[in-house]
């Protein structure tokens, strides 16, 4: 891993999340967090391949856009490999059409954004969704498919998922501000690498929460992770 790319990586994240209270522009916040893990990827190229994939999509239709991302299969949920962590990354995710259901939610809100569409994300206990906040009856699974919900069927994929050991609330279907999807992210990919013993990917994980201040009472934490890097 090229530390160098790391560091520059990790300073751009840091300019784009360090201020409490601004909302960070979600693409380019989640493509740098991936440049931060895979060195050498180049933010405004997977931008561009955004900006791509919106112009193959109808304007201003939200479900031609759902259709064209996620009809064929051409986005979808990774059910082999669902652990993986490069799932996590929207440009592991623009160049497979795999992911985990935050990534493949991200991935519809930017596109929809540049088709003149206002979706958002909603950070479900288990299972991330997307919710039109003109609309607070409908929600779409971006795993699953891209598959519509109403209320209703949001808390029967929650009982399911967690086997009723998640109690319903109302409140699991309120839009996600980007900072929240970001710490979700990193929630995601500490506890990922801190399971399997990745120390360098962890610690790398830990300096990006640390930058976010809404994250930084973990620093006793963040200073063992950050020994490796020493």
């Amino acid at each position: 891993m090229d530390r160098d790319d790391a560091r520059a990586a990790i300073a751009a994240f840091t300019a784009l999340v360090g201020t409490p209270g601004v909302d960070v522009p979600l693409d380019r916040a989640t493509l740098t967090l991936s440049a931060v893990l895979r060195p050498g990827i180049e933010v405004a190229h997977r931008l561009d391949d955004l900006d791509v994939l919106a112009a193959s999509c109808p304007a201003g239709d939200r479900d031609g856009v759902i259709a064209t991302l996620f009809g064929a299969k051409r986005f979808a949920g990774d059910l082999s490999t669902y652990s993986d962590w490069r799932n996590s990354c929207l440009d592991h995710v623009l160049a497979t059409g795999r992911g985990i259901p935050i990534t493949l939610s991200v991935l519809l809100i930017e596109v929809a954004r540049r088709c003149g569409i206002e979706l958002v994300g909603v950070g479900m206990p288990a299972h991330f969704l997307v919710g039109d906040p003109a609309d607070p009856e409908w929600f779409v699974d971006p795993f699953h498919g891209g598959r519509t919900l109403d209320r209703a069927g949001c808390e029967t994929l929650l009982r399911d998922i967690t086997r009723d050991q998640v109690a319903w609330r109302p409140s699991h279907l309120d839009p996600t501000p980007s900072r929240a999807i970001i710490a979700r992210m990193l929630n995601n990919l500490r506890a990922g690498f801190g399971g399997r013993g990745d120390r360098v990917r962890l610690a790398l994980v830990m300096q990006m929460r640390m930058a976010m201040p809404e994250l930084r009472g973990e620093h006793a934490e963040a200073v063992r992770a950050l020994s490796v890097l020493n």
